[in-house]
């Protein structure tokens, strides 16, 4: 393998892997940009009083995957420990890396080892009599565990609050044509579908019951307004962690949409969605700094304040990317920029 760590900061830790598995096809890391290109956003409660989901993605990634590179991402579940380690065994055997998953907390290498629980995501590159070779590319770890070591950790994950089954996800290179260059058509079709979800479409797996778009910053809102009436810190911590790590994950797809516009030419409007990642990151650092005080009623008009800002923002976004497809539609239609 040409390469073992794989180091992007700005994509979270299931997506740096999936830019690995493409990097090992090979896919030049140039392209990889046309891949995170979603730039939307959704908020939904879920069966778990003190959860719910706020997301910047309402398409599985697998559609990019395919239609840009021409591979499918492949995905196995297990409900045991030994059958997880039966897959994994299967995929590397292949000639494949694979991804795994599991509660960080149980992960010998990690500086969270046995201090906090968290889902986690890795990538394994091979195994050699009993030794798998690990690439974390997240946290920018290379080693090797013994599989003894790894047993325990997917039987422990297995115990854990996050997982009552864990995914193997690895790649497989389709029996199809290849895919075609890229299309002044497929650049339209990704800034038509992130302005049809910020105005409110729920559009491919964007969840039925969704808030999508704008109209997500009324219940996210309300979340920020209920902190301070929360009395279980354990349960308001849990509340906060939720919308800081959905904040980060909005701040890091504006960034990346950036990145594409960038590559397509679009260099104002890149610029845009380049101030909406700050704005939404400012959001998630004032949240941290409550959280780390347990001061959520101080904090709140600010926070709340932040939040108009970068509705605003998000709203002038929207219009533009509306602005750019209404110019399309009374130009050349196979013009990018």
């Amino acid at each position: 393998m040409s390469f073992t760590l794989y180091k992007e900061t700005r994509l979270n830790c299931f997506y740096v892997n999936i830019a690995a598995l493409l990097k090992r096809l090979p896919v030049e890391e140039g392209h990889l940009v046309y891949l995170f290109n979603q730039a939307g956003l959704f908020y939904r409660d879920t069966e778990d009083e003190d959860e719910f989901q706020i997301s910047p993605y309402y398409r599985q990634l697998d559609d990019f995957v395919y239609g840009l590179f021409g591979a499918r991402l492949h995905k196995e579940a297990a409900s045991a420990g030994n059958e997880y380690m039966r897959m994994l065994k299967a995929a590397l055997a292949n000639g494949k890396s694979a991804i795994i998953e599991s509660d960080i907390y149980y992960l010998p290498y990690s500086g969270f080892y046995k201090r906090t629980h968290f889902p986690h995501a890795l990538e394994v590159i091979g195994c050699r009599e009993g030794t798998f070779e690990i690439c974390d590319h997240y946290y920018e770890y290379h080693g090797f565990l013994e599989e003894s070591e790894l047993q325990a950790v997917f039987d422990a994950s297995l115990n854990s609050a996050f997982y009552k089954r864990l995914y193997v996800w690895f790649l497989v290179r389709t029996d199809g044509p290849p895919p075609e260059e890229l299309t002044p058509a497929f650049c339209k079709s990704v800034i038509r579908d992130n302005q049809a979800n910020m105005t409110g479409a729920i559009t491919y797996d964007c969840p039925p019951g969704s808030y999508a778009g704008l109209a997500a910053f009324v219940p996210i809102c309300d979340k920020i307004r209920s902190l301070k009436t929360i009395e279980e810190d354990a349960v308001k911590f849990k509340s906060a962690s939720y919308l800081y790590e959905g904040f980060k994950e909005i701040a890091n797809s504006r960034y990346h949409h950036h990145l594409f516009l960038k590559a397509i030419g679009e260099h104002p409007l890149a610029e845009s969605y380049l101030e909406a990642d700050q704005s939404w990151m400012v959001a998630a650092n004032l949240l941290m700094r409550a959280a780390t005080g347990n001061q959520f009623e101080a904090f709140e008009e600010r926070v709340l304040a932040r939040m108009e800002r970068v509705k605003q923002k998000e709203a002038d976004n929207t219009a533009l990317l509306q602005q750019w497809l209404d110019r399309r539609r009374e130009g050349p239609s196979d013009d990018v920029r």
